[in-house]
Protein backbone atom coordinates (compact mmCIF):
# COMPACT_ATOMS: atom_id res chain seq x y z
CA UNK A 1 0.00 0.00 0.00
CA UNK A 2 1.34 3.49 -0.81
CA UNK A 3 2.44 5.85 1.92
CA UNK A 4 -0.35 8.03 3.37
CA UNK A 5 -0.69 11.60 2.11
CA UNK A 6 -1.53 12.70 5.66
CA UNK A 7 -0.15 11.00 8.77
CA UNK A 8 -1.56 12.12 12.11
CA UNK A 9 0.22 10.63 15.10
CA UNK A 10 -1.00 11.05 18.70
CA UNK A 11 -2.10 14.62 17.96
CA UNK A 12 -3.30 16.57 20.98
CA UNK A 13 -4.51 20.07 21.75
CA UNK A 14 -5.20 21.64 25.13
CA UNK A 15 -5.64 25.11 26.59
CA UNK A 16 -4.86 26.58 29.97
CA UNK A 17 -7.77 28.42 31.57
CA UNK A 18 -7.62 29.76 35.09
CA UNK A 19 -4.54 27.69 35.79
CA UNK A 20 -6.30 24.49 34.66
CA UNK A 21 -5.35 22.46 31.59
CA UNK A 22 -8.42 21.89 29.41
CA UNK A 23 -7.95 19.11 26.83
CA UNK A 24 -9.71 19.57 23.48
CA UNK A 25 -8.14 16.74 21.49
CA UNK A 26 -6.17 13.78 22.80
CA UNK A 27 -4.16 11.03 21.09
CA UNK A 28 -5.65 11.33 17.58
CA UNK A 29 -3.97 8.95 15.13
CA UNK A 30 -5.15 8.70 11.51
CA UNK A 31 -3.82 7.88 8.04
CA UNK A 32 -5.36 9.52 4.98
CA UNK A 33 -4.25 8.35 1.53
CA UNK A 34 -4.21 10.35 -1.68
CA UNK A 35 -7.68 10.38 -3.21
CA UNK A 36 -9.43 9.41 0.04
CA UNK A 37 -12.60 11.17 1.11
CA UNK A 38 -12.91 11.11 4.88
CA UNK A 39 -15.61 12.74 6.98
CA UNK A 40 -15.26 13.78 10.61
CA UNK A 41 -18.36 13.32 12.72
CA UNK A 42 -19.13 13.87 16.35
CA UNK A 43 -21.38 15.80 18.73
CA UNK A 44 -20.86 19.55 19.05
CA UNK A 45 -17.63 20.29 20.91
CA UNK A 46 -16.07 16.93 20.09
CA UNK A 47 -13.01 18.54 18.45
CA UNK A 48 -13.75 18.25 14.73
CA UNK A 49 -12.98 21.86 13.76
CA UNK A 50 -10.00 21.87 16.14
CA UNK A 51 -8.55 18.92 14.22
CA UNK A 52 -9.01 20.77 10.91
CA UNK A 53 -7.32 23.83 12.43
CA UNK A 54 -4.36 21.70 13.51
CA UNK A 55 -4.00 20.23 10.01
CA UNK A 56 -4.27 23.67 8.39
CA UNK A 57 -1.79 25.21 10.83
CA UNK A 58 -4.16 27.69 12.47
CA UNK A 59 -3.43 26.01 15.83
CA UNK A 60 -0.20 24.62 17.20
CA UNK A 61 -0.56 21.13 18.68
CA UNK A 62 0.15 20.48 22.34
CA UNK A 63 1.55 17.08 21.43
CA UNK A 64 1.95 14.60 18.62
CA UNK A 65 3.08 14.96 15.02
CA UNK A 66 1.66 15.66 11.57
CA UNK A 67 3.17 14.70 8.21
CA UNK A 68 2.01 15.78 4.76
CA UNK A 69 3.56 13.76 1.98
CA UNK A 70 7.14 13.08 3.03
CA UNK A 71 7.40 16.21 5.16
CA UNK A 72 6.91 16.84 8.86
CA UNK A 73 4.66 19.93 8.98
CA UNK A 74 3.89 19.85 12.71
CA UNK A 75 5.39 23.32 13.25
CA UNK A 76 4.88 24.82 9.79
CA UNK A 77 2.78 28.02 9.65
CA UNK A 78 -0.49 28.15 7.66
CA UNK A 79 1.09 29.91 4.66
CA UNK A 80 3.70 27.21 4.24
CA UNK A 81 1.03 24.52 4.38
CA UNK A 82 -1.14 26.37 1.86
CA UNK A 83 1.76 26.59 -0.58
CA UNK A 84 2.42 22.87 -0.05
CA UNK A 85 -1.14 22.10 -1.19
CA UNK A 86 -3.43 22.25 1.86
CA UNK A 87 -6.46 24.51 1.49
CA UNK A 88 -9.63 24.92 3.52
CA UNK A 89 -13.05 26.48 3.93
CA UNK A 90 -14.41 27.84 7.19
CA UNK A 91 -17.51 27.12 9.24
CA UNK A 92 -17.89 30.88 9.66
CA UNK A 93 -17.40 32.47 6.25
CA UNK A 94 -14.12 34.38 5.76
CA UNK A 95 -14.90 36.32 2.59
CA UNK A 96 -13.95 39.92 1.80
CA UNK A 97 -17.33 41.58 1.49
CA UNK A 98 -16.26 44.65 -0.50
CA UNK A 99 -14.36 42.60 -3.07
CA UNK A 100 -16.05 40.96 -6.05
CA UNK A 101 -16.60 37.24 -6.24
CA UNK A 102 -13.79 37.02 -8.79
CA UNK A 103 -11.38 38.96 -6.56
CA UNK A 104 -12.19 36.73 -3.58
CA UNK A 105 -11.36 33.62 -5.58
CA UNK A 106 -8.16 35.15 -6.94
CA UNK A 107 -6.87 35.57 -3.38
CA UNK A 108 -6.57 31.79 -3.30
CA UNK A 109 -3.86 32.00 -5.98
CA UNK A 110 -1.84 35.05 -5.00
CA UNK A 111 0.17 33.12 -2.39
CA UNK A 112 1.76 31.13 -5.21
CA UNK A 113 2.68 34.02 -7.53
CA UNK A 114 6.30 34.58 -8.48
CA UNK A 115 6.26 38.22 -9.51
CA UNK A 116 7.17 40.62 -6.75
CA UNK A 117 6.39 44.17 -5.67
CA UNK A 118 8.43 45.86 -8.40
CA UNK A 119 6.90 43.60 -11.07
CA UNK A 120 3.47 44.83 -9.97
CA UNK A 121 4.50 48.49 -9.82
CA UNK A 122 6.20 48.40 -13.24
CA UNK A 123 3.58 46.19 -14.86
CA UNK A 124 6.22 43.76 -16.06
CA UNK A 125 5.36 41.08 -18.64
CA UNK A 126 5.74 38.43 -15.96
CA UNK A 127 3.24 40.24 -13.74
CA UNK A 128 0.74 40.71 -16.58
CA UNK A 129 1.02 37.06 -17.55
CA UNK A 130 0.46 35.93 -13.97
CA UNK A 131 -2.53 38.22 -13.50
CA UNK A 132 -4.12 36.90 -16.69
CA UNK A 133 -3.53 33.33 -15.56
CA UNK A 134 -5.02 34.08 -12.14
CA UNK A 135 -8.12 35.63 -13.70
CA UNK A 136 -8.65 32.67 -16.01
CA UNK A 137 -8.21 30.12 -13.23
CA UNK A 138 -10.52 32.11 -10.93
CA UNK A 139 -13.23 32.24 -13.57
CA UNK A 140 -12.89 28.50 -14.10
CA UNK A 141 -13.36 27.91 -10.35
CA UNK A 142 -16.47 30.13 -10.38
CA UNK A 143 -17.83 28.16 -13.34
CA UNK A 144 -17.17 24.92 -11.49
CA UNK A 145 -19.34 25.97 -8.53
CA UNK A 146 -21.97 27.66 -10.71
CA UNK A 147 -21.17 31.33 -9.97
CA UNK A 148 -19.62 32.52 -13.23
CA UNK A 149 -22.61 34.76 -13.93
CA UNK A 150 -22.03 36.85 -10.80
CA UNK A 151 -18.22 37.12 -10.97
CA UNK A 152 -18.33 40.93 -10.68
CA UNK A 153 -20.86 41.08 -7.83
CA UNK A 154 -19.64 42.16 -4.39
CA UNK A 155 -19.37 39.22 -2.03
CA UNK A 156 -21.41 41.05 0.62
CA UNK A 157 -24.32 41.37 -1.82
CA UNK A 158 -24.51 37.65 -2.56
CA UNK A 159 -27.14 35.35 -1.12
CA UNK A 160 -25.90 33.20 1.75
CA UNK A 161 -25.89 30.02 -0.34
CA UNK A 162 -23.82 31.73 -3.02
CA UNK A 163 -21.30 32.89 -0.41
CA UNK A 164 -20.92 29.28 0.68
CA UNK A 165 -20.16 28.28 -2.90
CA UNK A 166 -17.76 31.20 -3.29
CA UNK A 167 -15.70 30.02 -0.34
CA UNK A 168 -15.45 26.56 -1.92
CA UNK A 169 -14.34 28.16 -5.21
CA UNK A 170 -11.57 30.07 -3.43
CA UNK A 171 -10.38 26.88 -1.72
CA UNK A 172 -10.22 24.79 -4.91
CA UNK A 173 -8.83 27.39 -7.33
CA UNK A 174 -5.22 26.42 -6.59
CA UNK A 175 -6.03 22.72 -7.16
CA UNK A 176 -4.94 21.63 -3.69
CA UNK A 177 -3.73 18.15 -2.89
CA UNK A 178 -5.72 18.23 0.35
CA UNK A 179 -9.00 20.11 0.82
CA UNK A 180 -10.43 20.68 4.29
CA UNK A 181 -14.17 21.45 4.22
CA UNK A 182 -15.61 22.76 7.50
CA UNK A 183 -19.41 22.46 7.34
CA UNK A 184 -19.82 23.65 3.74
CA UNK A 185 -23.58 23.02 3.87
CA UNK A 186 -24.17 24.82 7.20
CA UNK A 187 -27.25 27.04 7.09
CA UNK A 188 -28.37 25.82 3.67
CA UNK A 189 -31.81 24.52 2.78
CA UNK A 190 -32.35 21.01 1.44
CA UNK A 191 -31.99 22.01 -2.21
CA UNK A 192 -28.83 24.05 -1.59
CA UNK A 193 -27.31 21.27 0.53
CA UNK A 194 -27.99 18.77 -2.26
CA UNK A 195 -26.15 21.06 -4.71
CA UNK A 196 -23.17 21.28 -2.34
CA UNK A 197 -23.18 17.49 -2.01
CA UNK A 198 -23.10 17.13 -5.81
CA UNK A 199 -20.31 19.70 -6.00
CA UNK A 200 -18.26 17.86 -3.37
CA UNK A 201 -18.75 14.60 -5.29
CA UNK A 202 -17.33 16.29 -8.41
CA UNK A 203 -14.33 17.54 -6.43
CA UNK A 204 -13.78 14.01 -5.17
CA UNK A 205 -14.08 12.59 -8.69
CA UNK A 206 -11.24 14.89 -9.73
CA UNK A 207 -8.90 13.05 -7.36
CA UNK A 208 -8.62 15.67 -4.61
CA UNK A 209 -8.12 14.26 -1.13
CA UNK A 210 -10.84 15.65 1.13
CA UNK A 211 -11.49 15.83 4.86
CA UNK A 212 -15.05 16.94 5.52
CA UNK A 213 -16.75 18.16 8.69
CA UNK A 214 -20.50 18.28 8.14
CA UNK A 215 -23.71 17.84 10.15
CA UNK A 216 -25.90 17.10 7.11
CA UNK A 217 -25.93 13.30 7.27
CA UNK A 218 -27.15 12.98 3.67
CA UNK A 219 -24.02 14.83 2.55
CA UNK A 220 -21.70 12.79 4.77
CA UNK A 221 -23.13 9.40 3.89
CA UNK A 222 -23.43 10.21 0.20
CA UNK A 223 -19.82 11.17 -0.53
CA UNK A 224 -17.55 9.67 2.14
CA UNK A 225 -15.29 6.64 1.77
CA UNK A 226 -14.51 6.58 5.48
CA UNK A 227 -15.83 8.31 8.58
CA UNK A 228 -13.96 9.06 11.77
CA UNK A 229 -16.14 9.82 14.79
CA UNK A 230 -14.80 12.00 17.61
CA UNK A 231 -16.30 12.26 21.07
CA UNK A 232 -14.94 14.39 23.92
CA UNK A 233 -11.80 15.01 21.87
CA UNK A 234 -10.96 11.36 21.33
CA UNK A 235 -11.37 8.97 18.42
CA UNK A 236 -14.51 6.96 19.09
CA UNK A 237 -14.90 5.01 15.85
CA UNK A 238 -13.59 4.72 12.31
CA UNK A 239 -15.04 2.86 9.34
CA UNK A 240 -17.17 2.97 6.23
CA UNK A 241 -20.49 4.86 6.32
CA UNK A 242 -22.35 1.54 6.65
CA UNK A 243 -20.16 0.46 9.58
CA UNK A 244 -20.55 3.79 11.36
CA UNK A 245 -24.34 3.73 11.03
CA UNK A 246 -24.39 0.40 12.88
CA UNK A 247 -21.72 1.21 15.49
CA UNK A 248 -23.16 0.92 19.01
CA UNK A 249 -20.74 3.46 20.51
CA UNK A 250 -21.64 6.02 17.84
CA UNK A 251 -25.36 5.51 18.39
CA UNK A 252 -24.92 5.98 22.12
CA UNK A 253 -22.79 9.13 21.67
CA UNK A 254 -25.34 10.75 19.33
CA UNK A 255 -28.59 9.53 20.82
CA UNK A 256 -27.64 9.10 24.44
CA UNK A 257 -28.76 5.49 24.60
CA UNK A 258 -27.24 2.11 23.86
CA UNK A 259 -28.28 -0.37 21.21
CA UNK A 260 -29.15 -2.84 23.99
CA UNK A 261 -31.62 -0.38 25.55
CA UNK A 262 -33.23 0.18 22.15
CA UNK A 263 -33.75 -3.56 21.75
CA UNK A 264 -35.13 -3.77 25.31
CA UNK A 265 -37.71 -1.08 24.50
CA UNK A 266 -38.76 -2.74 21.24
Amino acid sequence: MPEPLVEIRHLAKSYTRGGQVVPVLADITLDIHAGDFMALMGPSGSGKTTLLNLIAGAYRPSGGALRFGARDITRDPPGTRARAGIRRTFQNLKLFGEMTALENVAIGLHAATRSGFFDAVLGSPRHRTEERSIREASMEALRFVGLAGIAQARAAALAYGHRRLLEIARAIVARPALLLLDEPAAGLNVTEAAHVSELIARIRAGGTTVILVEHHMDVVMGVSDEITVLNYGRRLAHGTPAQIQEDALVIEAYLGRSVESEHAQA
